[in-house]
């Protein structure tokens, strides 16, 4: 499906589908103003050598979202084999989902535990934890961001989840034994958080990241031009093309409204004589959102990553003129990398849009995480 072309056309699509096509100032540490509340997670079916465990957190950081998006939410955990059975304590990786996954893809459709049990077993890789958590919200996607229209996913994440993670299982919690990872959606949030905390993370892997150059996407135009109306309630919304929903989306992280019911956010697009306008306030404050950003914040900080590595798919099958603004995007964002001093590797592989082999990523964490 290419409704348009540029890099944000596989993350319209996931909010579409729900299918993979899918200028902070210095951050200070961040704390819910009341804990999580911890709720030990319960054992599901077992067809792993590992276990895969459901769990369920409540979180300070969700409650009074404008949207009324639940504050309470599952997670899964990844136990590796042996871990019943042993007193050792293991690293952490956060694996952020694409789009509206109800449950994360990595752990249902896509197998990444009996990726790592494989690997386990073979003995290429050591004994690690993961993290499946849930990020999803009415518009489609959280992008792991924070507003009061969608509450606090930063903190829920970065904080909360990690704390309760951290007092339920035998996890070696500090830094340099966490990573974070994820595709599309999550590729963006894994990069985001990581540069945002890189006093909880300490390894990442953005995968097939977007919204690395939001400002020259060509999803504005394409959205302006299927934009005929004002949505007023979720059934307009759901019937609006998806490059529309995508900017919605990112309009409630970045222009928050609480004074504009259902949506609570201010339009990206306005109707003057009958024809759609970009909203000139909305734009910049959507820009703003740009990883770019983050990159100057993190460089304020005075931690720094013991891992980046950019993960790319060629998104296989999608229209050429597509893939070639993508790469022209990436190729951007791996310059100003280069130009801020920020170490990285980069990685590229044939395949569909978040569609393929994790091994690499998984050898890439049990190389730069401590354990």
């Amino acid at each position: 499906m290419n409704t348009r072309p540029g890099t944000v056309a596989c993350v319209a699509l996931v909010l579409a589908t729900g299918v993979a096509c899918v200028s902070p100032p210095t951050p200070s540490p961040l704390a819910p103003t009341s804990p999580p509340t911890s709720q030990p997670a319960t054992p599901t079916a077992r067809p792993y050598n590992g276990t895969v465990e459901k769990g369920e957190i409540s979180s300070a950081a969700l409650e009074g979202n404008l949207l009324g998006d639940p504050s309470t939410r599952d997670f899964y955990v990844y136990l590796p084999p042996g871990y019943d059975t042993s007193t050792e304590r293991y690293p952490v990786v956060y694996v952020l989902h694409w789009g509206i996954a109800v449950t994360s893809p990595w752990v249902m459709r896509y197998s990444l535990p009996s990726t790592m049990d494989s690997l386990i077993d073979k003995g290429e890789v050591s004994d690690m934890i993961l993290v499946f958590p849930d990020a999803t919200n009415k518009l489609g996607g959280s992008m792991y961001m924070s507003s009061p229209t969608i509450g606090d996913y930063e903190t829920y994440i970065a904080r909360e989840l990690v704390a309760q993670i951290d007092s339920t299982y035998r996890t070696l919690p500090s830094r340099e034994s966490r990573g974070i990872m994820g595709c599309s959606m999550g590729g963006y949030g894994a990069m985001r958080l990581a540069f945002k905390y890189p006093d909880v993370y300490a390894v990442a892997v953005p995968m097939s990241g977007h919204l690395f150059d939001i400002e020259h996407d060509p999803v504005w135009e394409y959205a302006r031009s299927k934009y005929g109306y004002e949505p007023t309630d979720f059934g307009d919304y759901a019937s609006m093309d998806s490059a529309i929903r995508l900017l919605m989306a990112l309009a409630a992280a970045a222009a928050p409204n609480p004074s504009k019911p259902p949506f609570y956010l201010d339009m990206p697009f306005n109707i003057v004589d009958g024809q759609a306008e970009i909203d000139p306030e909305v734009f910049l404050k959507v820009i703003g959102l740009d990883v770019t950003n983050d990159i100057r914040s993190y460089l304020d900080q005075p931690l720094r990553l013991n891992g980046l590595l950019l993960y790319r798919d060629t998104n296989k099958g999608a229209d050429p003129a597509d893939e070639a603004v993508e790469a022209e995007i990436h190729r951007r964002m791996r310059e100003a990398l280069t130009e801020a001093g920020i170490d990285y590797e980069f990685e590229q592989v044939e395949a569909a849009h978040c569609m393929y082999d994790l091994t690499p990523i998984i050898r890439f964490m049990n190389a730069k995480l401590a354990f």
